[in-house]
This record gives C-alpha cells, structure tokens and sequence, in this order.
C-alpha cells in the first residue's frame, strides 16, 4: 500500500523515481535476514548437503583443547571442498618435462551448520604400539586428535562464508555526514545530521543493532576539493579506541543541485515579465565508504544517485527526516537512497568476522573490549592472536604488527561494554593488545 501511495503521489507531483516490484523487494530482504538454522525445501534454489567428513591436528606442542579446536577447523575446511568444488591447473613444460605444476582448488559451498559425532585420539597402527615380539611399546599415546562432523552445506551466492562466529556483529562507527555542495541543499533543514540519524535508523531496522553514530565528520577527510576519507592510522586510531568499533561507515553528499529545464527562450520571457524561474528538476548523488579500523583500508565503496523530475524545491520547513519530508519529490528519492545505502551496508557487515582486542588481564581473567550488542554471549569461545615484535615500518607508515595464533577464549561474563573471558586452549603467550576473532 505504501508503495502505491508513494507512485500516486510521484505521478502527482511529476516525479521520476523507480522502484523494485513486490516480489523483487521481498526477496532483497529475504536475503539480508541472518542466516537461519539449515531447513529442507524443495522449492530452495539453493538445498543444503551434509556430509561426514574428519579432520585432525597435531597435539605436539599444544594442548588437547587447543588441537581439538584446530581438528574442527580441519574438518569444516574438508567439509567445503566435498561439494561444488572446481580444479584449476596450471603447468609448465620445459625440454619436454614438467618442470612446474600448480593446482587450485575453489570450493563454492558454504557451511551453514555442524555437529561433533566424535572426537579422540587417532588409534596408533599396530606396529607403532607393539615391538615384533607382541610386547607394547613406551609412549605408544597418538600425537593426533582427530574430529568427526557431520557438517551441513550451501551453495547460496549470499550465506555467510564463516560459519564459525557469523552470528556476531563487528561493531559499527556512522561518521557525520558531509557535504561538497552546501549551496544545493540550501532549501532543506537538518540536512547532515537528519541524514545521518535516518542511516543509523535503517541499519538498525535491519536488525544491525552494534552501531554508534559519532559527532564527528570532516575531520575524517582529506583534500578539500575531492571530500575522500582520510585513511591515516593517526586520525582512525583514535576513532577505534575510543568506540571500540571495527568498521567505519562515512557517507558525502556529491550533489543536491537543482536547475530548470524549460527553454531558455521561455525563461527570457518569464524573466521580461518579472515571473520567478522556479527548478524543476534536480541531481542528489552520495558516496558511501566503510572502512576497517583493524587495517585502516576502504573496504566498500559505492555510489547513488537520482534524477528527480517535478517539484523539487522542499523548503525549510519540512526538516530532513521528518514524514513532511518524505513525502516531497526530493525525500522519496532520499528514501530510495537510504534504504539502498543501509541494505548494502547491512549485506556487507553481517557475514564479517568479528575481530575486537585484550584491553585488560585480571587474576587470570582477560577483559574484551566486546558488548552484548555483538551478539556475543556466554560460553561463547573467540580466538586469539598473539602480536610480537615492534610494528612494521614503511615509507614512513606505519603498518602494524605480525601475529601468530595464540589459544582460545571462553566468555564467562558480559557487561554494557566489556566481556571477561578465560583461556580453555593455549598455544603461547597472551597478553593485553591481542587481536581476538570469531575464528
């Protein structure tokens, strides 16, 4: 009814503005729903699979807990390559010999769930436990533990490819939004701050709900003529310290112009006759970016624009935001720009891995700089990575440090702000300013 009502009222008003059909627009949304527990449908385009698979890792050097974490990590990566799996080799001959043979494997599947059937220590062969005289042998324990899953898959083009951990939600910085053409958009009220409220809104309507909106904007760009984000370490560093957060959304506004299209002859008589030359048309573009905190690098980038025929100009009051607002020319085609933004922006965020740091250790308790917001919960077990050494250095930037996987984390407790967690499997040293991952 909504859309009926907005296209009655475009027509009205001459607006040129065009939306998805009913059945295009309930299947966008479908797909950007979080993934669900794995169901079998005949009329699924995409049926899941499920296979048993085993996997195994080496006990040397590491404990039970943190082998066994690393088995099941084996056995999903086995699992993926059982169904939709694709070959591709590449070979060079030389003097009538292969001299070099390089073989890729590309799987398509996904995992969309797994449960352990069982799990132990891999049996020894009988000549590794007992001496030719029947006799068993010292230390005949098994240096691999190996996992058995039952591991369901998907070839759907839009599941989320890490299944360990994609239940969580990196959180999310929306920056201020600027603009590059204050003149354009003179006619409408609480244009960037309007603007950036109603994003966080949708991303929250989508049930994105680990966000904070910052008070800050310009000061995350750089040169004046161009209005693109400014990517130093130095000015997001701090952006990720105080919020926590693991992506930064910045939206700029390129266009809000409005123009006439009459002939200019028929403008030369209007103006000969004292009558107001009004726009009736009108260009609103916008640049959307994310940016990871964790590797200060773009890693979306998209742009939006709409052509907008009729009665443009809003007037100041009708604020931006407002139902006044949507209901002119120019705030439906806002509209149809905000729920394009916040959808791919949602799309993009909800299958990432969650990725957050160590802030503190107490009496053998590390504190997470993790919320319930995340999606985390208790019980829940992350993975760290150990960093070493000093920061790598190049031309002058700065571009952080290495890392070796260092064990696993089980939250005991959640705060509004912070998670406190115990090690259950520990390769190495773990120490305040570890990276912590879904997996």
């Amino acid at each position: 009814m909504t859309k009926f009502w907005l296209m009655a009222l475009g027509l009205a008003f001459g607006l040129t503005v065009s939306f998805q059909s009913f059945a295009e627009q309930a299947a966008y949304q479908q797909r950007d729903l979080p993934q669900q527990a794995p169901q079998s449908n005949s009329a699924n385009p995409y049926p899941i699979k499920c296979v048993t698979v085993t996997g195994t890792a080496s006990t040397d050097g590491v404990t039970e807990a943190y082998a066994r974490k690393m088995a099941i990590r084996d056995a999903l990566k086995l699992a993926s390559m059982q169904n939709n799996l694709r070959v591709s080799s590449a070979q060079e001959v030389k003097d009538y010999a292969i001299s070099n043979d390089v073989t890729r494997f590309t799987t398509h599947s996904k995992v969309s769930g797994f449960k352990v059937v069982r799990e132990g220590y891999k049996e020894l062969p009988f000549d590794e436990q007992f001496d030719k005289d029947g006799k068993p042998l010292k230390d005949t324990r098994s240096k691999t533990y190996q996992v058995t899953l039952k591991v369901c898959l998907t070839e759907d083009p839009l599941a989320c490819s890490n299944y360990p951990g994609n239940q969580y939600q990196p959180k999310l910085a929306i920056a201020q939004v600027v603009t590059t053409d204050g003149y354009g958009g003179r006619d409408i009220s609480n244009l960037l701050s309007g603007y950036q409220l109603e994003l966080n809104r949708r991303i929250r309507d989508l049930g994105y709900l680990n966000e904070k909106m910052l008070e800050t904007g310009s000061q995350l760009t750089e040169s004046p003529s161009m209005v693109a984000p400014n990517v130093s370490r130095d000015v997001l560093q701090p952006v990720r310290e105080n919020t926590g957060a693991q992506y930064l959304m910045m939206t700029v506004l390129r266009s809000l112009s409005r123009h006439n299209t009459d002939p200019a002859v028929w403008n030369k008589i209007k103006g000969y006759y004292d009558l107001e030359v009004k726009p009736d048309a009108r260009y609103i573009e916008a640049d959307s970016y994310i940016i990871d905190l964790t590797t200060f690098q773009i890693v979306f980038q998209k742009r939006y624009g709409f052509d907008i025929k009729g009665k443009v100009t809003v007037g100041r009051d009708r604020p931006f935001g407002t139902n006044a607002f949507f209901a002119t020319n120019t705030g439906m085609a806002f509209h149809a720009m905000l729920q394009q933004q916040s959808r791919d922006a949602y799309r993009y965020l909800h299958c990432q891995p969650l990725k957050t740091r160590i802030i503190d250790i107490r009496n053998g308790e590390y504190i997470l700089y993790l919320s319930e917001e995340s999606g985390a919960k208790v019980g829940d077990e992350l993975a760290v990575y150990h960093q070493f050494g000093s920061s790598v250095q190049y031309q002058g930037q700065n571009l952080g440090f290495d890392s070796v996987p260092a064990g696993f984390l089980k939250i005991e407790r959640i705060q509004s702000k912070f998670a406190v967690a115990k090690v259950t499997a520990e390769k190495g040293l773990i120490q305040v300013g570890d990276e912590v991952r879904s997996w």
